[in-house]
C-alpha cells in the first residue's frame, strides 16, 4: 500500500510524494507530483503492477550508453540485409 503526503519547497509550491514498498519488502519513493490526483494514480499504477509481477525497479531501468550497441546490434544482425548491418556496425 502506498502513502501519499504533502509537502513544500523552498519556493513555497506544494507538492505530493508517493512512499511505496517494492515487492523486495524495500521502501522507496517518488515526489514531484503536482497534485494529489496524480500521487495516486502513480501510486494505483505501481500497486497493479506490483500485483502482475511486472514492477521493475526505477534502478533497474537505468543503462549507460555504452551498455546499448552490443545487444542492440545482435538484434539488427538478424533482422537486416548484410549491407546494412555492416554500415550500423562501422557507426
Amino acid at each position: 500500500m502506498a502513502a501519499i503526503s504533502k509537502y513544500r519547497t523552498s519556493s513555497g509550491a506544494t507538492l505530493y510524494r508517493v512512499r511505496y514498498y517494492t515487492p523486495d519488502r524495500g521502501e522507496t519513493q517518488k515526489r514531484g507530483f503536482k497534485t494529489k490526483r496524480d500521487a495516486e494514480l502513480f501510486a494505483a499504477s505501481i500497486e497493479v503492477s506490483k500485483a502482475k509481477g511486472e514492477y521493475v525497479a526505477p534502478r533497474l531501468g537505468r543503462v549507460t550508453v555504452g551498455e546499448l550497441p552490443p545487444d542492440w546490434l545482435g538484434r539488427k544482425e538478424h533482422s537486416t540485409a548484410p549491407s546494412h548491418y555492416r554500415m550500423l556496425e562501422s557507426a
